[in-house]
């Protein structure tokens, strides 16, 4: 990603591969200008969400037909982090929520994001699908819930682990 940037985004100059701050950085070429474009990772919202003995897990539009993951969404400026999640919970899966906690905060360096994972207790409404961005979703009980090993699956696993709850983690390899 760091070489898709040619052109500076403020004066147009080119941008060219400098070391700044110990990391290869594109700066802008123009004397005057002084842009650098850091490449810092995108704040992603995660949410786990559940009710009764319940988690919901989405498709998202592309993914494989077996892929299924948490409700995520990018961190929007004007809000806090908590009212960020909701709103993905409600746009994705049409259903209110409250967030109860924390889970953590996970690198996921395949997407160059930072992921706020949140635990999530959604209402008992009928599930709607923004199928502008979501394909399928599943219910799948708490103690079935298998984790998965990157992204937002190491924040699935530590909830699952604050409720004393360890399963099989999915695997990524082809066998």
């Amino acid at each position: 990603m760091l070489n898709e940037y040619k052109f500076c985004p403020l004066c147009t100059d080119p941008l060219e591969t400098k070391t700044i701050g110990g990391a290869e950085r594109r700066q802008c070429t123009g004397k005057e200008c002084g842009f650098v474009f850091w490449n810092n990772p995108t704040p992603v919202l995660a949410a786990i969400t559940h009710r009764r003995d319940e988690v919901i897990l989405i498709q998202a539009i592309g993914w494989p037909k077996h892929w299924y993951s948490l409700v995520t969404g990018f961190h929007e400026a004007g809000e806090t982090a908590e009212e960020g999640v909701l709103r993905e919970v409600k746009e994705e899966i049409g259903l209110n929520g409250t967030v109860q906690s924390l889970v953590g905060v996970y690198s996921f360096f395949e997407m160059n994001q930072i992921i706020i994972a949140y635990d999530v207790l959604v209402d008992d409404d009928d599930i709607t699908l923004d199928t502008n961005e979501i394909v399928d979703y599943k219910i799948i009980k708490t103690q079935e819930l298998k984790t998965w090993p990157s992204g937002t699956g190491q924040a699935a696993k530590d909830w699952l682990a604050s409720q004393g709850i360890v399963n099989e983690e999915l695997s990524f390899r082809k066998k």
